[in-house]
């Protein structure tokens, strides 16, 4: 997602929880200028680990808990 820096101060707080899930590229003077990302082994990458293994209309309730069973059968 590409966005000025200005939008980014006027709802920061949105900006930032997307952030967590996507990366966010700020821009100033019509090019790019700082890209924001997930942390690695973060919240999205524990949904992406999920991916083919739920529908896509999963909820994060949802996902959380086929992950604990997923452990559960290996143990």
């Amino acid at each position: 997602m590409d966005i000025s820096v200005a939008e980014f101060k006027a709802d920061i707080d949105q900006y930032l929880e997307r952030a967590g899930e996507e990366e966010i590229i700020l821009t100033k003077d019509d090019g790019p200028f700082v890209r924001i990302a997930p942390v690695p082994g973060g919240f999205a990458e524990y949904l992406l680990s999920l991916r083919g293994i739920l529908p896509k209309t999963a909820t994060v309730e949802e996902a959380h808990e086929e992950r604990i069973a997923k452990y559960e059968r290996h143990l």
